[in-house]
């Protein structure tokens, strides 16, 4: 039997939620001597310190109901990533256990004998897979299939082999999990096209059927030999629009000798059928929206897992479980009522007397089970039994009454209020915040996605009203960028999927009157904005919306004239060490009347006549062309020092200097960042990281003592990498100690040996790409290296034109990837410096399960190039300089101070440090490497 959780705890969810922390105030208008972490113009920075969970949450996206021992069970992830059990028929809770790093998990499976498969999201977006075993009761991570994933979907064949689809930009890929091997198999990329999703995953009799997104396509993938064809075929004529128009096919399931699969979310949410013995489509046979008028029509809502009993099947249609007879393709209204998806589900029989016959379960978003009772038409929703997580904080902005505000995803909808006076949060209903910025008095405005969804928030009584929406009429998704000034409301969004360009939308508050206006720099989106005398000035990024390649190569600065609604001025940002940055962002006027912003790891000011660079400062070189979409935020102290999260580091720059102290510039990133005032009027920086679940403070004292560790001298040791410099003649027709990251690759691209340019001897390795929507990358052979230690992977690079690549990964005893990819730590992309050798590199600390380093360098999608160069491969780390032992002084004497006159005396002829004898002294250590 399984073993019960002798406690619960119960949690009463609330409309407010109060918590209060306590902290000592060590801010002071007055000079003293407490230790900081650093400190610029007599202003001291303290260590930060963790405030606390700022929203927390049983929120499901996923659950799956089957039987163990005999019991029926829902198995469900909550967001956070916590596993759990539940008896559905008792409603106690089985099993629960954390799994560390998740994040949350958006795909079950189950095999026929019962073992649990959960593809799970971790805290830095890479696709895992853990497995739970019904015989021992214990939960085993697998590992991650390729660290660029995601993972969305997942399903099993008959021989318990588990099958998960991928999300990676324009990369959608299905791998299989061998449960002979143990080994997980890229069975490759499903779509030759853009797709980026396999959005939902079946199996039947040998075959793979994988739904898509964004574009909505249907494949059948025979599982030995993996051919693959495109079934879509008659969907678009069913549905009533091209394929390229349908959002995703997002669900499926398997009910009898049918595939039924739901296509176009949240549009005409249009359920189909496909006969698995014709291999067609039915015809004139679909649940979607049915244009009667009524407010209830909405189409198909989404389901995990089709409830089924007798040849028939339950989904959700125009918010009322609909009976579906998969005999004779007819289908009943029951009348019972539920306005969202199938998180799971099952026909259970309960036994009781308000519960006869047959019952529909699902769980709720909340992790409540709920049950519609088939017979008398009633429904029960139980109380829910799990454990509440902490939800992720996605944004950080400052209300007009001084306390910070924050959005969560995903969860809730949930929001959370912290008094930086009291030191209280407090929690809301709130949808996810892309943007948040505060209006008059009362008011603050925040940028929802998705469907750039405008809301209007009453800081007093917590409620919000929604002003208008960008998506219908405008085609934008994510509104990233807000500004206030002069009772306007300034928005620079993001377009939907699979679209390029931008808008900028004015509201002006007081006449409750708006315009938008899309595509001011062609093809790019906004993600900065200041306005001031009429004027509005923007900075862009190239990106779009998912699923495209942007067709422009740097961003831009504009000027926009309120009056005569038109650009009166579009440059590129003319600062000599950028390349071809992808973002611009932060713009904020200062007390200078500058127009300061961010770039890469650059601080910058303009002119705002004509955008001149007046001066910047470099503040991390290491950083080259960063950002998609988040902005960067820069904020002006009453101290008049310029506070900004840069590059994602914390850092404070001196405005009139540019000289600049870094407060956090390693571990997670550094995602928002406020200033916000204390009870006694002090301001302290407030931030939250990567990891996203608390909220931290850094305090800001006047003067305090830096302390400063003394530094030991160090080395460089050079880790031994198999061929290099690429000298060693080829193998077969095969390069030594390098191979092909992605196998086979098209005539489009490809690497070689070139003589015709060399850095370190008389071989380079040359990178061929003519194709945006194709990729190529060389890997090196595994290199042994020690978890913990920060390495430095670098090479020598003459690139010719266009753009290229250079990544550094780890791996654990299996081969399998461990960390995550981060544009600008591990990956490096260069798009600058041609014509010449340059170096590129990047440092990355191994995680703690790490055993192997692996060195790529080729070209990513949307770059291309007629020619790179890369030579000189190194791995390198520091290391305390080994001293050399001394003579040992006499007993009794110590170490004596020099005496005078005598000083360091310079080694006489033959003495000094003489090389180490055989047997003697410090000998190299084979596993450092040299």
């Amino acid at each position: 039997m399984i073993q019960f959780i002798s406690k619960i705890t119960k949690v009463l969810m609330v409309f407010t939620v109060v918590f209060t922390f306590t902290l000592i105030s060590s801010n002071s208008t007055q000079a003293n001597d407490e230790n900081v972490m650093a400190q610029l113009k007599n202003r001291g920075f303290k260590e930060p310190v963790n405030l606390g969970i700022g929203a927390s949450e049983v929120v499901l996206i996923n659950a799956v109901f089957g039987q163990e021992d005999g019991i029926d069970v829902v198995y469900a992830t909550a967001n956070g990533g916590i596993f759990n059990i539940v008896d559905v028929k008792t409603n106690e809770l089985l099993f629960s256990q954390q799994l560390s790093g998740v994040s949350q998990v958006w795909s079950h499976s189950i095999s026929k004998d019962g073992t649990v498969y959960i593809a799970a999201l971790t805290n830095t977006n890479v696709g895992e897979v853990w497995r739970y075993s019904p015989q021992t009761k214990q939960v085993t991570k697998l590992g991650a299939p390729n660290s660029a994933h995601q993972l969305w979907s997942s399903t099993t064949d008959e021989a318990g082999n588990l099958y998960v689809g991928s999300y990676a930009e324009n990369d959608g890929r299905i791998f299989k999990y061998d449960i002979t091997t143990n080994q997980f198999v890229d069975l490759g990329k499903i779509d030759q096209g853009n797709s980026s999703y396999i959005r939902s995953l079946e199996y039947y009799d040998g075959y793979l059927y994988a739904g898509l997104g964004v574009s909505g396509k249907v494949y059948r993938i025979s599982t030995t030999t993996f051919e693959k064809e495109d079934i879509t075929k008659r969907v678009p004529a069913l549905i009533g629009k091209p394929v390229d128009e349908i959002n995703f096919a997002y669900d499926m399931s398997i009910a009898g000798h049918y595939l039924v699969t739901r296509f176009d979310e949240g549009k005409e949410g249009a359920i189909l059928f496909y006969d698995l013995h014709t291999q067609q489509w039915i015809e004139n046979f679909k649940l979607a929206k049915l244009y009667d008028g009524s407010t209830n029509d909405i189409g198909s809502f989404g389901f995990i897992q089709l409830p089924n009993k007798d040849d028939k099947i339950y989904v959700i249609h125009n918010r009322e479980i609909v009976e579906v007879n998969m005999t004779t393709l007819e289908t009943r209204r029951t009348g019972i009522s539920y306005a969202a998806g199938l998180r799971g589900g099952a026909v259970l029989e309960f036994g009781t007397p308000d519960l006869p016959g047959a019952s529909v379960v699902t769980m709720s978003r909340l992790g409540q089970i709920f049950i519609a009772n088939l017979e008398t038409g009633t429904t029960k929703l139980l109380p829910g039994t799990m454990v509440a997580s902490p939800l992720k904080l996605h944004n950080l902005g400052k209300g007009p009454d001084g306390n910070l505000y924050m959005t969560t995803y995903p969860g809730g909808p949930k929001g959370s209020r912290f008094n930086t006076k009291t030191n209280q949060f407090v929690t809301y209903s709130q949808g996810q915040a892309e943007g948040i910025v505060a209006g008059n008095n009362k008011d603050l405005y925040f940028g929802i996605y998705p469907g750039a969804v405008i809301q209007k928030m009453n800081t007093d009584t917590l409620t919000s009203e929604t002003l208008f929406e960008l998506k219908k009429d405008y085609n934008q998704d994510r509104p990233y960028v807000m500004e206030f000034e002069d009772n306007k409301l300034l928005i620079g969004t993001i377009p939907n999927y699979q679209k390029l360009g931008g808008s900028l939308t004015i509201y002006d508050t007081v006449s409750n009157t708006r315009s938008t206006y899309t595509n001011l720099v062609k093809d790019q989106s906004i993600v900065g904005l200041a306005m001031r005398n009429g004027k509005i000035y923007g900075s862009t990024t190239i990106r779009g919306g998912l699923d495209i390649n942007p067709t422009a190569t740097e961003a831009k600065l504009f000027i926009w004239d309120v009056a005569s609604e038109r650009v009166v001025q579009e440059s590129e940002l003319a600062i000599p060490e950028l390349d071809a940055p992808p973002m611009i962002s932060g713009l904020t006027f200062g007390p200078d009347n500058l127009l300061w912003g961010a770039v890469d790891g650059i601080i910058f000011a303009l002119t705002p006549e004509n955008l001149a660079v007046v001066k910047y400062k470099n503040l991390y070189p290491e950083i080259k062309n960063r950002g998609m979409w988040r902005p960067v935020h820069i904020e002006f102290g009453q101290d008049g020092l310029l506070y900004t999260d840069v590059a994602g580091k914390l850092s404070v720059v001196d405005p009139e200097t540019l000289d600049f102290v870094s407060l956090i510039s390693n571990g997670p990133e550094i995602d928002f960042m406020v200033l916000g005032q204390d009870s006694a009027g002090n301001e302290n920086i407030f931030y939250i990281d990567a990891t996203a679940t608390h909220l931290y403070m850094v305090p800001i004292i006047d003067g305090g003592e830096v302390i400063t560790p003394e530094e030991p001298e160090m080395e460089t040791v050079h880790v031994a990498i198999e061929n290099a410099s690429f000298e060693e003649p080829l193998i077969e027709d095969k390069i030594p100690g390098w191979s092909s990251l992605f196998g086979t690759f098209s005539a489009n691209v490809k690497f070689e040996l070139s003589t015709l340019r060399a850095q370190d001897g008389l071989t380079s390795l040359k990178i061929v790409d003519s194709a945006q929507n194709e990729t190529v990358f060389a890997q090196s052979n595994l290199i042994p290296i020690d978890a913990g230690q920060t390495y430095t992977a670098s090479s020598k690079l003459f690139l010719e034109d266009g753009s290229v690549s250079f990544f550094l990964r780890y791996f654990n005893e299996n081969g399998v990837q461990v960390g995550t990819d981060k544009d600008g730590e591990n990956i490096i992309h260069v798009r600058g410096g041609h014509k010449e050798w340059q170096t590129v590199q990047a440092i990355v600390t191994a995680p703690e399960d790490a055993k192997y380093a692996r060195i790529f360098v080729g070209s990513s999608n949307y770059f291309t190039t007629n020619g790179a160069y890369f030579d000189d491969a190194q791995l390198t780390f520091e290391r305390e300089k080994v001293v050399e032992p001394t003579t040992p002084t006499k007993p009794g004497k110590g170490n004596q101070p020099n005496r005078p006159g005598k000083g360091n005396q310079p080694d006489k002829p033959g003495k000094g440090n003489q090389p180490n004898k055989p047997g003697k002294g410090n000998q190299p250590n084979p596993e450092d490497g040299e």
